[in-house]
């Protein structure tokens, strides 16, 4: 997908629409959760929430819920945060654009998705992920990049979501795989946008 090679906005601006919502730009150790309105949704959200919970209890991480649909994703997060008991946390409702998007994203230890382009726009930066599949496609795109760190929404538990938390918090220690993984991702879009080339070349002639 074109979208693993955006750049971020530049930092003031993303500073700016974290500061809108309240999320101070420095000081703190952020997990995201992109979540979104589903079928099924509503009887896991407490699991997102003690998941929430937990992440900021075992790894100091504060808790962004952060909408990539910011007409429908708001509501999903705040009913998960309706079980994340004396967890402290943020709404980032409106993250702008895709740059300030990527941007606020890559300010993130770990991100938990059901967004694919949550998912899509973390991995471009190298952002340790947990996906929450609730259509193929997300998982298709998981394991495009070598990312096995998912579960389908229906059998979502709390235990298999801290497990996912707890290997991507071991993922966010390693700097060095991190910008491994960028590298990677990078090298396998650039050589998907070298065949589109040849193909758009070839039907051409």
């Amino acid at each position: 997908d074109p979208a693993l090679t955006l750049s971020p906005a530049a930092e003031e601006k993303t500073d700016s629409v974290l500061l809108r919502a309240g999320v101070p730009p420095q000081g703190e150790r952020f997990i995201c959760f992109a979540l979104r309105p589903w079928p099924g949704f509503q009887e896991k959200a407490p699991v997102f929430g003690a998941a929430a919970r937990y992440a900021w209890k075992q790894y100091g991480l504060t808790p962004v819920f952060t909408a990539v649909e910011k007409g429908q994703d708001p509501a999903a997060a705040r009913e998960a945060a309706r079980f994340l008991e004396d967890a402290p946390h943020y709404f980032l409702d409106d993250a702008g654009a895709a740059g300030t998007i990527i941007g606020a994203l890559s300010r993130m230890e770990i991100v938990v998705s059901m967004r694919l382009h949550a998912l899509i726009f973390a991995a471009g930066q190298g952002i340790p992920l947990a996906g929450v599949v609730y259509d193929p496609k997300v998982s298709s795109f998981l394991r495009y990049i070598g990312q096995e760190n998912f579960t389908d929404l229906e059998a979502l538990t709390e235990e298999n979501l801290k497990a996912m938390i707890d290997k991507a918090a071991a993922q966010a220690g390693n700097k060095e795989a991190q910008a491994e993984a960028v590298r990677r991702l990078r090298d396998l879009e650039r050589g998907n946008v070298d065949a589109a080339r040849r193909l758009l070349g070839e039907s051409g002639e």
